[in-house]
């Protein structure tokens, strides 16, 4: 089975292997394929329950058409929560894997593995990218927020809106250019992006053991799992229906991720035992994997068990804070400490390469989506600004507790 990795590990024979596939895709006219299938069908696949399974299918058949070319190809996925304070300063930006910002009066992407392209979707134009703020870009969305969703949604249709609201729609307005529009899988950020925004997904139906849970908006009504994945003429899934995509290792959906839980021994429903039985954890390696990716959105290692003791401590008697982290505050101690020993050794890691620790800064609050963005979108202004003050309200919260952000 393909392990999706972060796309802060690869080395730069693994770019220039990414760089290699890519552009043969392109020359195939994949992109202007994709691209133009994700504009059709863009109303049923935003603000809707659609979301999740469409893009899980969407990206993997773009994989596929990858490992035609290259049979280890395996797309990364972006952690943008990982430089979301500075996001321009991110290693995945530079001229050597995804290239910066657009230059001159059309803002041409003119280095990365797609620099200089020319796109023939909506009409020819070079790969754009402005960034939100001149050559740099707004603050994206803190891990811990995505902790948060994770730990306290517990039904599908809250948790897409949360990381519609947030994490998704900042980093496609900090790219901007061909980004922000939709027909942004002209963009090869897009497909890393929502490996990512797939892998917060695969977190969140393990940590409920709910990886069935289907409801919310759909096409005609309330969303079914035998509803048809939306498609396109241009790019058909075979009238497959929603449930073929919702657990990992199942129907096709044959990979999983270097930081997130493996796929389940039996179909959901299947398996017998325990939520907290320890023969439910996933195995790596013949080793087992740790709980946290479950309890916290970081894929670093290092960093999310520092993350999630901090938070239990800065707990105390803060019911509201406590909302916030449900799982964390009805985690006993010896369980916290079982789990978090997994980590340890990663955890000692944590220092700049002058061997101090790193230094500790206030969370940052994330940008507003853009009001364009929102209407783009057909979104509910109210909930999106909800959405964006309730975040604001927790990062407050955080930052007025002894809690100090490992990140």
């Amino acid at each position: 089975m393909r392990v999706r990795r972060s796309a802060h590990s690869l080395s730069p024979a693994e770019w220039d292997r990414i760089h290699s596939v890519v552009t043969e895709l392109h020359s195939q006219g994949h992109f202007d394929q994709f691209a133009r299938a994700h504009q059709a069908v863009f109303n049923n696949v935003h603000g809707k329950s659609a979301f999740f399974p469409f893009h899980r299918r969407f990206v993997l058949e773009f994989e596929n058409l990858g490992r035609r070319i290259d049979p280890q190809f395996t797309i990364p996925y972006w952690d943008t929560t990982r430089e979301y304070r500075n996001p321009a300063s991110s290693p995945v930006l530079r001229s050597n894997t995804l290239g910066g910002n657009g230059q001159g009066p059309d803002r041409c992407l003119p280095n990365g593995i797609q620099g200089n392209w020319q796109m023939n979707f909506p009409s020819r134009h070079c790969l754009r990218r402005d960034y939100s703020n001149g050559d740099t870009m707004n603050p994206w969305i803190a891990p811990e927020v995505i902790s948060s969703y994770i730990q306290r949604d517990n039904n599908l249709d809250s948790f897409r809106e949360h990381i519609e609201f947030s994490i998704h729609g900042a980093t496609h307005l900090g790219l901007g250019g061909d980004a922000s529009t939709r027909y942004a899988p002209n963009d090869f950020f897009f497909h890393m992006h929502h490996a990512n925004i797939d892998r917060l997904w695969w977190q969140w139906q393990n940590s409920k053991n709910t990886m069935l849970d289907y409801n919310g908006p759909g096409q005609n009504g309330e969303a079914q799992l035998d509803d048809t994945i939306p498609q396109d003429r241009s790019l058909s899934f075979g009238d497959a229906p929603v449930s073929s995509a919702m657990v990992l290792g199942y129907n096709g959906m044959c990979y999983t991720y270097d930081s997130a839980p493996n796929p389940p021994a039996n179909y959901p429903g299947t398996r017998s035992g325990s939520e907290d039985n320890d023969s439910t954890w996933a195995t790596r390696g013949g080793e087992p994997m740790s709980p946290l990716p479950m309890l916290s959105g970081s894929s670093i290692l290092a960093d999310r068990g520092l993350e999630v003791s901090r938070i239990r401590k800065a707990l105390g008697d803060n019911s509201d804070l406590k909302d916030f982290f449900p799982t964390i505050a009805a985690m006993n101690t010896t369980r916290l400490e079982t789990i978090l020993s997994t980590d340890r050794s990663a955890r000692h890691k944590c220092k700049s390469k002058d061997g101090q620790r790193k230094e500790t800064l206030p969370i940052e609050y994330p940008a507003p989506m853009s009001e364009a963005w929102v209407r783009m979108h057909g979104f509910d202004p109210e909930r999106v600004a909800a959405v964006h003050r309730e975040a604001c309200q927790l990062i407050d919260m955080l930052n007025n507790s002894t809690y100090t952000s490992p990140y």
